[in-house]
């Protein structure tokens, strides 16, 4: 349970120089600083997002929300929090408890991901294939056209979850067919990654290796191509013996040919209902009641169903386009929103509490 209000304060307060000695100072930024500073964003545009704290800072701010100051997510443009209170309480009891209590449970498409990339749409698991010239031209066509027909249905903000699902079954059924009669070869995968654009967010790999070095257990859930996302994870070095990946993952005859998908469907919506939910793998976990939890949906927030209750969840969302439409939803569902970030800069200035 989160303690008092006194004790949340006097807990953040005592990592404050944690925070401050084990911040380091921002990639591609040669300008002096006029105060400690975390960097906070860099999406690759010359906008480098960095916050910095000054003298002027109002006083009754800085005893209400210390650490929420010291990490830089008051005063930065792109960062979202409804309930700041709560956030406070959240993320000083994360830092109080340690890494021994943590587990980290992520979305993979444009969470881990980028959403852009040099101003073009990064692609997903999804899109590597749609756009991989190993791909015949016919799945390319009709891919994009399915795209373009269930992608808004996906995101509309005036659709519920409910009347959304019965789109995103037909949408996953119509790829998972289409991919079945290209005859996709289990080493075609490891070209179109290479080929591909999808890239981590900035700061990945230093959280990765900072949880791998902690042995903090990870969850991607991911409604993607779980064959895709294991080789992208491969292919950047980060897929560690921590990490455990559900996905939609191929089914292959002798030849290495796919011919199918392993179990049910995982689309954005039913993160809720897989497997993992009614398996042992949260059991497992016990005493780790402690979750940072990522994600780019609001469907991703139900992906810490079955985590052990007493819990703290410290949910980020990643909010990366129809901003002015979802923004309000998105404060509903997570406790800390990104706009069109691109990197993990936020998720590690939490993590670096803990050391």
């Amino acid at each position: 349970m989160i303690g008092s209000r006194g004790a949340v304060l006097r807990a953040g307060g005592r990592q404050l120089s944690r925070v401050l000695g084990g911040a380091r100072p921002a990639e591609h930024v040669t300008e002096p600083s006029i105060g400690p500073a975390i960097r906070l964003k860099s999406s690759g545009s010359s906008d480098s997002g960095l916050c910095q704290f000054t003298a002027g800072i109002m006083p009754e701010t800085v005893s209400m929300y210390p650490t929420l100051e010291k990490l830089g997510l008051l005063h930065a443009a792109h960062v979202h929090i409804k309930d700041k209170a709560r956030v406070e309480e959240l993320v000083s009891s994360l830092a109080s408890s340690g890494f021994s209590k943590l587990q980290i449970i992520a979305d993979y498409d444009m969470t881990i991901t980028k959403f852009h990339v040099n101003g073009q749409k990064a692609e997903s698991s999804f899109g590597i294939m749609d756009n991989s010239s190993l791909m015949p031209a016919f799945y390319r066509e009709e891919a994009n056209k399915l795209l373009a027909k269930y992608y808004p249905i996906e995101i509309d903000p005036k659709m519920s979850e409910e009347e959304k699902i019965p789109y995103m079954i037909e949408w996953y059924n119509q790829i998972h067919e289409l991919i079945i009669k290209c005859n996709v070869s289990q080493t075609s995968l490891e070209q179109m990654v290479s080929s591909s654009n999808a890239r981590l967010r900035d700061g990945t790999r230093e959280l990765c290796k900072k949880l791998h070095e902690y042995s903090v257990p990870v969850l991607v859930f991911s409604a993607g191509m779980g064959d895709i996302l294991e080789q992208v994870l491969r292919h950047f070095d980060v897929y560690t013996d921590n990490i455990k990946v559900v996905s939609n993952f191929f089914k292959y005859n002798e030849e290495g040919t796919v011919v199918g998908f392993e179990g049910d469907l995982i689309h954005m919506f039913n993160k809720n209902e897989n497997a993992i939910h009614s398996s042992d793998y949260f059991d497992k976990l016990t005493g780790r009641n402690n979750v940072i939890l990522l994600g780019d949906s609001l469907g991703d927030i139900k992906m810490a169903v079955g985590v052990p209750q007493p819990s703290n969840v410290l949910k980020i969302g990643f909010l990366n386009d129809k901003v002015e439409e979802r923004l309000e939803a998105y404060l509903d569902g997570f406790d800390i929103v990104l706009i069109d970030d691109q990197t993990m800069d936020v998720v590690n200035s939490v993590v670096r509490l803990m050391e």
